[in-house]
């Protein structure tokens, strides 16, 4: 049924976990549609209180020993260690999802709030982006109490509202934590919830886990004309369609620069030993008397290069331009529009910020009759990058190096530091935190995870699922006794 049942280990750790039982409970969850508004006054407040009063029936054990505490919609459980000295774990992850495109619901083999269980999976919105991970880590939390586990170091739950749209509540958590001063060991948040094959390096038969330690920027810069349209048998000094045509096309062919970044080089290293073939091969073999390491630095520019040629690795070398709306052309094919608008999205590298695409932005279309305005309600520099060499990272290398392995039992998945493209929450708490990792331990196959996430058919199998509440249980273990 699932390829990624195949890099599994130990699946009888903790036998008493109950894999029915789990996926029951993660099916309640995912029955209550704690769907994202586009704004919190569109956002039904009332499925998220439902949501943390099922949580409170489910995990008694977690509400009893913790603190509770509500920013806004958001929720902070802490559950306090035996030694205060030891600066706490958190554990992360967004109660919201996004809604359903209206007119699909009947695609769905399973109703996208249904919550059912049948063939092996668990289905409904948020199977995979979050909610398995939340209730995830709830059930984890709620083991380790259940067994008389005494954590030393503070475990703290930190469960955001609206990930999915403009991250209140996650800012509003982050911000309390550094007005109070509190410094945190690590923090786990969602990952891409994949097993990687490392083939796109050059690395044919390989696999690995990502841990995302950084985020590219951010950016939705909307283009205005504005005209008075009229008929069109007279579009002296073009139509304002044709003016924003051109702007687009400016931005849209302008090339950015394209770089190896220390996570880039990062990410090489930790599968250049196994790299036997393409154009990266030659690049990264080290001379004698020189590591892996120091073939990528050498050769930075030419990895680069080779990167901006593959279409799974040039995100991460270049800053990105994408048009991806247009608004306010004619009806008909006579009639010249007015005011038009267009909307263009970057995801910028580390070290390019929003107000360096807004000052390109203008510089391209300066001789043209184009307003340039930044939408800074959704728009965020790149994050800072996360520690790969430490302890957090250990904990999880140790951890995955159990549960996931390469099929027939053989050598561990290896953790390879990477960057992702899209946003989280974890960038919300870099105040507090340098080991902001964003890993999830529960996988599902490709396909799965580009057709589910935001799609339709979500789903999450109940093997794979009570996986990643091994894993969980596995790094409380670690890191918290």
């Amino acid at each position: 049924m699932a390829d990624v049942w195949s890099y599994f280990a130990n699946e009888g750790d903790y036998p008493d976990l109950g894999e029915g039982a789990l996926a029951e409970r993660l099916a309640a969850a995912l029955a209550i549609p704690t769907v994202d508004g586009r704004t919190a006054d569109e956002t039904d407040w009332t499925q998220f209180e439902r949501l943390v009063l099922l949580f409170r029936e489910n995990y008694p054990r977690v509400f009893a020993a913790a603190s509770e505490e509500r920013v806004d919609h958001s929720l902070v459980l802490t559950i306090p260690g035996s030694d205060p000295s030891l600066d706490p774990v958190v554990f992360m992850g967004h109660m919201d999802v996004v809604p359903v495109v209206e007119g699909t619901e009947g695609d769905w083999d399973h109703g996208p709030f249904s919550g059912d269980i049948a063939d092996g999976y668990v289905w409904g919105r948020g199977a995979l982006d979050m909610k398995d991970q939340v209730v995830g880590e709830l059930e984890a939390a709620e083991y380790a109490l259940s067994h008389g586990w005494e954590l030393r170091r503070t475990l703290m739950l930190c469960l955001g509202q609206d990930e999915e749209s403009l991250q209140t509540g996650a800012r509003a958590i982050g911000r309390m934590l550094k007005e109070r001063g509190t410094r945190v060991e690590f923090l786990v948040d969602e990952g891409d919830y994949l097993v990687a094959d490392t083939a796109p390096y050059g690395v044919p038969g390989h696999h690995g886990l990502r841990v995302n330690l950084a985020e590219k920027g951010y950016a939705d810069v909307r283009l205005t004309v504005r005209g008075e349209g009229g008929h069109s048998s007279n579009p002296f000094g073009g139509t304002t369609l044709a003016i924003l045509a051109e702007a687009i096309s400016r931005v849209a062919n302008d090339s950015w620069p394209v770089e190896l970044t220390e996570l880039d080089r990062q990410m090489l290293a930790a599968v250049a030993p196994w790299i036997t073939s393409g154009p990266l091969a030659p690049l990264v073999s080290p001379r004698p008397g020189e590591t892996h390491r120091d073939a990528i630095d050498r050769n930075a520019d030419g990895i680069a290069q080779a990167f901006l040629r593959d279409a799974d690795l040039f995100p991460f070398v270049t800053t990105t331009v994408a048009p991806t709306m247009i608004e306010g052309g004619s009806q008909q094919a006579n009639v010249m529009p007015q005011d038009m608008t267009a909307t263009i999205n970057f995801r910028m590298l580390p070290g390019v910020g929003c107000d360096r695409v807004l000052s390109r932005v203008r510089e391209l279309v300066a001789d043209l009759p184009v307003e340039v305005e930044l939408l800074e309600d959704v728009s965020n520099d790149p994050s800072k990058t996360s520690r790969s060499d430490g302890w957090g990272f250990r904990v999880l290398e140790r951890v995955a190096a159990r549960y996931f392995r390469e099929p027939g039992g053989g050598e561990p998945l290896a953790l390879i530091p990477a960057m992702v493209c899209g946003a989280s929450d974890a960038r919300m708490y870099e105040g507090v935190c340098d080991s902001c990792l964003r890993f999830s331990a529960f996988v599902a196959d490709d396909e799965e995870v580009a057709r589910g996430v935001h799609g339709t058919n979500e789903r999450i199998t109940t093997r794979a699922y009570a996986q990643g509440v091994r894993f969980m249980i596995g790094v409380i273990r670690e890191a918290l006794l």
